[in-house]
């Protein structure tokens, strides 16, 4: 669900010379909510959608708010806790709180597992365009002796 929010200034194409240029007035736009940004982060970095699609569908303003969602979802460290109910803990709460609390914690670390999946392959991507970019091996070969 993306929340309606206002915005006073708006980026335009002028129909004539081509050229892009800001313009000030009141406009109502859809701002995407999480769920819609952590997919289009997935689209990008799995190279389904361009940064710049991204920008046109959600109507962002410039693409480096794209950019700073990549960084946000990559670099995002929440850990589990490892704590591990007791069993006295779990005897004080009912089947169904403890059916919740499970199904709660397997939500979280799915999630955690995607931003896992989703920093390595975010990763793995800028190794890539700095290879190529630079013409510089990075990754350590295979076979190599020290």
């Amino acid at each position: 669900m993306r929340a309606r929010h206002k915005r006073d200034i708006v980026l335009k194409t002028d129909p004539v010379t081509n050229e892009k240029y800001w313009s000030n007035e009141i406009v109502t736009v859809y701002k995407p909510d999480e769920a819609d940004r952590v997919d289009a982060v997935l689209d990008i970095l799995k190279g389904v959608t361009t940064a710049e699609e991204v920008r046109k569908k959600f109507d962002i303003a410039t693409v480096n708010s794209i950019y700073t969602w990549i960084g946000k979802y990559v670099t995002q460290e929440k850990s589990l806790s490892l704590d591990e109910p007791t069993d006295e803990d779990m005897a004080r709460k009912s089947k169904d709180d403890q059916i919740r609390e499970l199904q709660s914690q397997l939500k979280q670390a799915r999630k955690e597992a995607e931003l896992e999946k989703l920093r390595a392959k975010a990763y793995d991507t800028m190794i890539n365009v700095a290879e190529e970019t630079f013409n510089i091996p990075i990754r350590k070969k295979s076979g190599t002796k020290r």
